[in-house]
This record gives C-alpha cells, structure tokens and sequence, in this order.
C-alpha cells in the first residue's frame, strides 16, 4: 500500500486493510514529537473507515488542551516533516501536510481538543464506520464527485460537504432523540 497523492488531484483507490496499521505508525510519530501536548490522536477521514474507497492520503486529527497550546506543536511537527499552514480557513484548527506536493502523504487537523470541530470529525467517522447503508452512500457520491472534479480537489471537496453537513446534523447528540 504506497501513500501519496498530487496536491489539487483527486483518485480514489480501494479501502486498505493496511490503513490502521499506517495510521498506527504516524501515531507513534506523533505523540513522541508532541509529548504530553498531544492528549488525543485519532484516525479520521476516509482511510479510517472500512468499506470506504479514500485518496490515499491519512488524516490525523490532533486534539491539544486549548488554543494556547497551538502555536507551541508548528515546530515539532515541522521538525518531523509536516508543513504548516496555520488556521487556513478560519476555523481554529491548524492544518499541516506531510509529503512533497507531487505525493502529499499525511495531513494533520490540529485543535483543541472538544471543540465542535473536534467532535464533528469523530461523530462523522463513527457514523459512517456504524452504518454501511450511509457509508455506501458516500461513496457513491464519492465515486461520481471523483469522475467530474478529478482534476480539481477544491471542487470535489466542496461538494461533499452538503452530505458531510447532513449526517452531522442527523447525528449530532443535540439533534437525537432518547
């Protein structure tokens, strides 16, 4: 199983048996370079979910104990080869890459750890991972999204959001039932 995908592209590959144990691996990675910083490490995005065709890229979330702490991981996640682009969309979570644009390998989603974010990546993941009839569903949508915007991963991106938003909404612990 090779890791790695042009910066802008998108091509879906198979899910990988192997994807826990990388992932285990990055962990490690992680949490040495962070020490005690780090008080969650979890596998997110698609490569976490069984069943589920994912560009082959791993998506770590990184939970710290508030804002504060941020700015002091840049450099032991750069010194480990993260590239770090700070809180590009406003959200307050820092976004770093690992791998050369031509075969980006790794991101890292850095942020407090349960802040709304943080709990959205998790609520997500462990929808999907618990309801194969949803997580066929995106990839369906996946799979067409793919065929139209291969070549423009912002567009792909921006189009899943309305089923991301959905199952969020739907599962939100605020928005359940007892």
């Amino acid at each position: 199983m090779t890791l790695g995908l042009r910066r802008g592209t998108v091509e879906l590959r198979l899910s990988s048996a192997q994807y826990p144990a990388l992932f285990a691996q990055e962990r490690v990675r992680v949490a040495q370079a962070l020490g005690p910083l780090a008080v969650a490490i979890e596998h997110v995005g698609s490569t976490s979910i069984p069943g589920l065709a994912a560009k082959p890229i791993l998506d770590l979330a990184v939970g710290v104990e508030g804002a504060a702490r941020l700015d002091v991981c840049i450099r032991p996640l750069e010194e480990i080869g993260y590239a770090s682009f700070g809180d590009r969309e406003g959200w307050g979570e820092y976004f770093f890459a690992r791998g050369p644009d031509e075969a980006r390998t790794h991101y890292l989603h850095l942020m407090p750890v349960g802040e709304r974010r943080w709990r959205n990546y998790l609520l997500f993941r462990d929808v999907l991972r618990s309801r194969p009839d949803l997580r066929d569903e995106y990839q369906a949508l996946k799979t067409a999204l793919a065929r139209e915007h291969g070549a423009a991963r912002t567009e792909y991106t921006s189009r899943k959001g309305a089923f991301v938003e959905r199952i969020l909404a739907e599962f939100s612990p605020e928005n359940v039932e007892d």
